[in-house]
């Protein structure tokens, strides 16, 4: 049914439901109550304090990490994300004339959760709810991946096969690398015909109360559309939309804090 990794993410999840109910445990009790192999079980516990979802105390005890409020949390607002992104999306899909797409991340994909077309666009059915990307080939797959931590970041360009659809397409990981270096310095990213030729995507990050991206918005268009120096225009209207969203999910930029005092 389930390999190696399958059997220590079941273990792993019968440990957390267990300390959830106990409220803390040491390594021997755990020992007595699960019976796993000594090793097996003090690997397991490092990796799960090491990511966050288990804490270590001085006296040797272990209990829930804040790592499994936080994504219980993330659960919480994806919930509620339509309620925070439809008019900001509405407004840049009718400003901009243009298609507009709300994306997260799922299975080492870009899924798009949200698709608002302009009344003034031609409806396209390229591009649905539901619809999953390849990462590496979509602006919204590098705005997701860009403002990730490293080690996460890392993950991903593990998984990532980077298959080639076009000659622009980025295949070796080390020049997709830099290309996530360069979007997270100059805030956007860009599909530049690399998933299929004729369609161009401007993708920004969404931020939330922990200054974490797990969504981004993107505008699709042609060569023809972000010719010339159209693209600043389309930038500053996505830079607005994500900004709405970012402030609705709680974000709030240093400069805001200090002039909050805080």
């Amino acid at each position: 049914m389930g390999g190696k990794g399958c059997n220590s993410l079941i273990r792993a999840e019968k440990i957390l439901t267990y300390i959830a109910y106990v409220g803390a445990a040491s390594f021997m009790e755990l020992l007595r109550e699960f019976q796993y192999p000594k090793s097996s079980l003090l690997n397991l516990l490092n990796v799960m304090v090491d990511c966050g979802f288990l804490t270590k105390s001085d006296r040797n005890q272990y209990s829930l990490g804040i790592k499994n409020y936080e994504l219980g949390c993330q659960a919480l607002h994806r919930k509620n994300i339509f309620e925070v992104t439809k008019r900001p999306m509405q407004e840049l899909s009718q400003k901009s004339g243009l298609v507009c797409h709300l994306g997260a991340i799922e299975d080492c994909y870009a899924i798009y959760l949200d698709k608002v077309e302009s009344p003034g666009s031609v409806p396209t059915k390229k591009s649905w709810i539901g619809k999953k990307l390849e990462l590496h080939i979509t602006a919204l797959g590098k705005a997701l991946l860009a403002w990730k931590p490293r080690e996460e970041m890392d993950y991903f360009l593990d998984a990532l096969a980077l298959t080639k659809h076009t000659e622009n397409t980025f295949t070796d990981k080390r020049l997709f690398r830099e290309e996530l270096q360069k979007t997270r310095l100059r805030g956007w990213a860009i599909d530049n015909e690399e998933s299929t030729y004729g369609a161009v995507c401007l993708s920004m990050p969404v931020f939330n109360m922990y200054n974490r991206v797990n969504y981004a918005i993107s505008l699709s268009g042609d060569p023809v559309v972000y010719s010339g120096n159209k693209i600043d225009g389309y930038l500053e209207l996505l830079r607005q939309c994500a900004g709405q969203i970012s402030y609705g999910l709680g974000y709030r930029s240093e400069s805001e804090n200090l002039r909050k005092g805080n």
